[in-house]
């Protein structure tokens, strides 16, 4: 929420943009340094200097890490003969950030409140597990100008002591003085062509255009590969995780209607046979088997009839009758019922599907092995109780006619082609890492920044 004072030194109108937080006010008129933390505003230093316009000046509003930035404070600073610009941002939900200006770059700055320790070593301090290394000695720094508002007391003249801390783009500057907290913050780069959108308010003596800044070589971009420049893309314009998802998604959808036509094939040939529980092993051929792509995917499909707490063990051979070169696979039909304490339960299926890979043009048959077995347990719907001991053979048991044999009956389908589940998830692993990584980088700046991805 936003207040209008008139400065008391030079009578010129002044909004404060940060009301109920800001505490002191530099007059953009005049330089004076006011209080507003009270109803009535008071002088803490008058200058009446002129001031001169601001390459960025207040009042700017821009996107930076996905949030709107206002600029409501400038201070200029310096170390020795050393000079650099550091601009207050504001926003009412996300709060402070700086925006330093030096030797033409801009850095984002955000204030820590999870402190860095200094790890022991001479110039090193510690941030969430990464190590940033001090290459120079602590520096004493000057506020040398100060110009709009602050959420605390600040006037030209103030010293400060400093040290800063590299980690490949990003750093951590310590400032520090007697009688004053420990300030850390953390800052990374931005390009310069972000600071170019901000809108810049409009009136005679804040409208000057900034000059153009330099442009990065892009002269040698032609010679990334496309992921390569996807991602430079997404990191330096904030790509929207939306727009990303979109994408994923359209890449998935593409590589799925891809791969449903180069594994379609021919009309399968179809078989069938029986096996009996507890017997011998069935022996069931299917075939013959045309196969015209040069390689190609084959698909078994085995349907079998009705059955409770039993299971069918298939072992294939898949043979070329030219050649008789052979390809083995396994499968397994189960299917299993009963009731416990917590009432009935089911597990398993009556059908399965076994896919072969590579399979090479020919004429083929398929041989199958059918082994069928019985599961007993107490708790199952057809437990069949064994037969007790008669060890005297007197009558009763020993006399009983043998139960009938049950048949499982099986009908086969052997086609052409086949969706590869396994190659499809990969292609959709491969195709959401970047987002995932991307995700991951952005929710790292959120943390960081308050970011609104």
């Amino acid at each position: 929420m936003s207040r209008a004072i008139n400065c008391p030194s030079c009578g010129g109108s002044i909004e404060v943009k940060a009301a109920g937080y800001t505490v002191s006010v530099a007059c953009r008129h005049c330089g004076s340094v006011l209080d507003v933390a009270n109803p009535d505003v008071a002088v803490i230093a008058e200058y009446h200097q002129s001031v001169r316009q601001l390459p960025l000046p207040l009042g700017s509003r821009g996107t930076l890490f996905g949030t709107q930035w206002e600029v409501i404070g400038f201070l200029e600073r310096q170390a020795g003969d050393y000079r650099w610009g550091e601009y207050l941002l504001f926003n009412p939900y996300a709060g402070y950030r700086w925006l330093v200006h030096s030797d033409g770059q801009w850095q984002f700055g955000t204030m820590l409140t999870d402190l860095p320790r200094e790890t022991g070593r001479w110039g090193e301090a510690a941030w969430r597990g990464e190590v940033y290394r001090g290459e120079d000695e602590p520096v004493t720094i000057i506020t040398a100008r100060v110009i709009g508002e602050f959420y605390w007391r600040v006037r030209a003249g103030e010293m400060w002591v400093a040290r800063s801390y590299e980690r490949g783009g990003a750093s951590l500057s310590r400032e520090w003085r007697e009688g004053e907290e420990v300030q850390w913050t953390h800052l990374v780069g931005v390009p310069g062509r972000l600071i170019d959108a901000f809108v810049r308010p409009q009136g005679p003596d804040l409208a000057r255009p900034e000059p153009a800044r330099p442009r990065p070589d892009t002269s040698q971009s032609g010679q990334l590969g496309f992921f390569a420049r996807l991602w430079q893309e997404a990191a330096e314009r904030r790509t929207s995780l939306w727009h990303m998802a979109m994408l994923l998604l359209v890449t998935v959808f593409a590589a799925l209607l891809l791969l449903s036509a180069l594994t379609s094939g021919a009309d399968g040939v179809r078989g069938q046979g029986q096996v009996t529980v507890d017997g011998p092993t069935a022996r069931i051929t299917v075939g013959p088997i045309h196969l015209a792509a040069a390689h190609q995917f084959v698909t078994v499909k085995v349907a079998a009839s009705d059955f409770t707490n039993r299971w069918v063990d298939l072992d294939y051979l898949l043979v070329n009758r030219a050649t008789q070169a052979t390809i083995p696979a396994s499968a397994t039909i189960e299917y299993y019922a009963g009731r416990d304490s917590d009432g009935s339960w089911a597990e398993g299926s009556h059908h399965t599907s076994t896919r072969f890979s590579q399979v090479p043009a020919g004429d083929y048959d398929l041989l199958v092995e059918a082994e069928a077995k019985r599961w007993n347990d107490p708790s199952a719907y057809n437990y069949t109780p064994p037969m007790p001991d008669n060890p005297w053979g007197i009558g009763g048991v020993a006399n009983a006619a043998a139960p009938e044999a049950e048949v499982i009956s099986l009908g086969f389908l052997v086609e052409p082609g086949g969706f590869p589940m396994g190659l499809w998830w990969l292609i959709v692993a491969l195709a959401a890492a970047p987002w995932a990584v991307f995700y991951a980088y952005r929710a790292s700046k959120t943390a960081v920044y308050g970011e609104d991805s």
